[in-house]
């Protein structure tokens, strides 16, 4: 109660209540610091975030480098499990985990106060099985969607719908933004225009974790700044990146979501992963430690 009458007097003060907020999601790929390039992974990773100007980042397979980003971003942190973790510019007022429903390994969140406008901010990690490079595309729709729930994923979105059920009843005073890696395609990407292009292999499925986020309410924001998938498919995910010796596929399994009445995205963008390569980014190089591309969101956030 005392939070809410703090923000609500502050954005009554302030004859523009509208704000930016860029918003950075990332799966650095073991904390950034591979065996195989320590030091040279770590650098890599602060100097592309402190590059992104974020002002929150939303990190997965966070594994220890938690203190050492934070204390180079200047930014408060919360880190929900060893493998979740969220930075931010602005204060952190509360923080959320629902252990009884989904294990922290998955999700948790934040609120945080935006100079007066609370958001509310979720770190998701979706299990990496069944492997989505692999998805046999010579099958019918209904065969790739039994393939692909023979997994955990869709049960893991389910109970994070569910437990965040309270807080998105809320949303239009509190928006909710949830980001991460998904491990899987949107129903966005995968359609009749797309079928083929990309290496889909003549492929259209409406992938259902996807279709969850959006039957939940949520808004896609870089299909949503990016409508065409013709154009701009959004690539976070090469199957090239690793090991496996299978057809390069340009896949985006990394999101940004987010809904509310008093937040809309201006803009966004994916950033292909070039792991152990150099990366052009914003006009400086750096070492690319990850195995994973990044989104990177700009949104507008006013007071309620």
């Amino acid at each position: 109660m005392f939070l809410g009458m703090v923000c609500a007097t502050s954005c009554e003060t302030k004859k523009d209540n509208k704000k930016e907020l860029t918003v950075l999601a990332w799966n650095i790929w073991h904390g950034g610091h591979s065996k195989a390039y320590p030091q040279q992974g770590c650098e890599g990773a602060i100097g592309i975030l402190k590059q992104s100007n974020a002002d929150v980042i939303i990190m997965v397979e966070t594994y220890g480098a938690a203190p050492t980003v934070a204390d180079s971003l200047g930014y408060e942190y919360h880190l929900i499990s060893d493998n979740l973790s969220i930075y931010s510019r602005y204060p952190i007022m509360d923080t959320y985990a629902y252990p009884d429903s989904i294990d922290t390994f998955n999700f948790g969140g934040v609120q945080i106060d935006v100079e007066g406008a609370p958001v509310r901010v979720f770190g998701t990690w979706l299990h990496y099985l069944p492997d989505a490079r692999l998805v046999p595309t010579d099958r019918s729709e209904s065969e790739i969607l039994a393939w692909e729930t023979e997994g955990t994923r869709l049960n893991e979105i389910k109970r994070i719908i569910s437990v965040l059920n309270p807080v998105l009843a809320q949303a239009d005073s509190i928006p909710v933004i949830m980001g991460g890696d998904f491990n899987i395609h949107s129903h966005l990407d995968w359609t009749e225009a797309t079928k083929s292009l990309y290496n889909h292999g003549g492929a259209v499925v409406r992938w259902p974790v996807s279709v969850a986020m959006q039957d939940a309410g949520f808004k896609d924001s870089f299909r949503e700044m990016n409508p065409d998938p013709v154009k701009n498919i959004g690539v976070t995910w090469l199957t090239e990146a690793d090991s496996l010796e299978t057809e390069s596929r340009m896949d985006r399994i990394d999101f940004i979501y987010y809904q509310g009445r008093t937040i809309q995205a201006v803009e966004s963008q994916c950033y292909d992963n070039s792991l152990a390569k150099e990366f052009s980014f914003n006009g400086d190089i750096f070492f690319y430690p990850s195995d994973h591309g990044f989104v990177l969101t700009k949104f507008v956030v006013s007071c309620p």
